[in-house]
């Protein structure tokens, strides 16, 4: 864990909304089909998607399933005093707006407990703004599947998949249990490199935004492989788990992702605004893995209910146990819990929910510091890391809130 320097510094200011002008839009029509990762001319590359990474549902020919804002709102307290934006990582100070500016951030939140210490925004967005999660849907969905085990609909983490699934019987998910789904650790053999366009995930991908194949058909399709190795030994980061655990969520409850979520989440959290998911208008599955969207500050109110275990507000959404097992590494990686990332070697427990472009929740229940960031990066990356400029400020930031 990198040595942090605190500086003597009184907390808390409000970041203003950035003057910058919207992105400019896309002609639909000259878009390339199943090229959106690596197609220069797409909503996933710059400049387009400063505009579309909080605008998702103006993408035409998709299904927008949205859950309405709560019938109360978690109330954040506003500043009560000066934030210095600055931090200091190994005796060096770094500017937090060259951070942001460096790592094209269009959302900075940041709460320590319930109370605002910083938040801003740039690139033409504001706080009422809808921001993709990319795979920070997957530790929404793990709450989600945490619901669904507190209820009794699902029975045990220990049960096989093909207990929901019975069609993935003579697979290579045939001995595969819902724990080793939850924790990446199939063992089937799967391709998520995004800069590929032959890879696996440009596949998930392709029947997210155009429907021409279930979800489902392409796990089928990837259990007909020669595993990569036995279930249960080793991480490997693969998004089409997250919809393994969204069949068997669907299955077990009978009804929809997005309805679970907007009855047993999203209703109950506090919630300012609506959110949603959204897939193409031709798969008839709901995206688990990357397709949710809301605004930064209910972004940070479900880092809040995270941080403290489950509960907000007087409202519990999944129980205590659940989020502890779901931020506990396995054995064999230190890394990575139940769709949660961990932050090795963290005194203090802090964990992560991360996505590409740099996503990400900051969540550290130690220093009761949460941080919601969501950014339009040029290209796909594995959140707030990278190489060269200013260093990812979230443990700083949580050191500088310490008193």
């Amino acid at each position: 864990m990198q040595r942090v320097m605190i500086r003597l510094v009184v907390v808390v200011l409000l970041g203003g909304v950035a003057s910058a002008q919207d992105a400019p839009k896309l002609d639909f029509d000259k878009v390339t089909a199943s090229q959106w990762l690596t197609a220069p001319y797409s909503y996933w590359q710059q400049p387009y998607n400063f505009y579309y990474f909080r605008n998702m549902d103006e993408v035409p020919e998709q299904r927008v399933d949205r859950l309405p804002a709560s019938g109360h709102t978690f109330p954040l307290k506003p500043p009560s005093g000066t934030f210095e934006p600055t931090y200091m990582i190994d005796g060096h100070t770094w500017s937090l707006d060259e951070y942001l500016e460096q790592r094209d951030v269009m959302a900075f939140v940041v709460l320590k407990d319930d109370q605002i210490v910083f938040e801003k925004y740039l690139h033409g967005a504001g706080p009422e703004d809808q921001f993709i999660s990319f795979s920070v849907g997957k530790s929404v969905t793990s709450v989600l599947f945490g619901v669904a085990m507190d209820e009794g609909k699902i029975d045990s983490v220990d049960d096989l998949v093909t207990k929901y699934i019975p069609d993935l019987a003579g697979t290579a998910y045939e001995n595969v249990t819902l724990e080793n789904v939850l924790q990446m650790a199939t063992g089937v053999r799967y391709d998520e490199s995004y800069l590929e366009p032959d890879s696996d995930i440009h596949r998930v991908i392709g029947a997210l935004m155009d429907g021409g194949e279930t979800f489902h058909d392409i796990v089928r399709s990837l259990g007909t492989r020669e595993p990569e190795r036995a279930p249960g030994t080793a991480f490997d980061y693969q998004s089409i788990d997250t919809q393994v655990l969204t069949h068997v969520l669907e299955t077990a409850t009978g009804t929809s992702l997005a309805a679970y979520a907007r009855e047993k989440l999203w209703s109950k959290l506090g919630t300012e605004h609506d959110a949603f998911y959204f897939q193409s208008e031709k798969q008839t599955e709901t995206c688990g893995f990357a397709c949710f969207n809301a605004t930064a500050r209910d972004y940070a109110r479900f880092s809040l209910m995270a941080m403290n275990r489950g509960e907000l507000g007087g409202t519990r959404i999944v129980s205590e146990q659940w989020m502890r097992d779901s931020t506990t590494a396995p054995a064999f990686a230190d890394n990575y819990g139940y769709q949660w990332w961990l932050n090795r070697g963290s005194e203090d427990g802090a964990f992560r929910a991360v996505g590409i472009y740099g996503q990400t929740l900051y969540i550290n229940p130690a220093k009761r510091v949460v941080i919601a960031q969501f950014s339009a990066r040029p290209r796909p990356s594995g959140g707030g890391g990278g190489t060269g400029g200013a260093p990812t400020p979230f443990d700083a930031i949580a050191e500088k809130l310490t008193p």
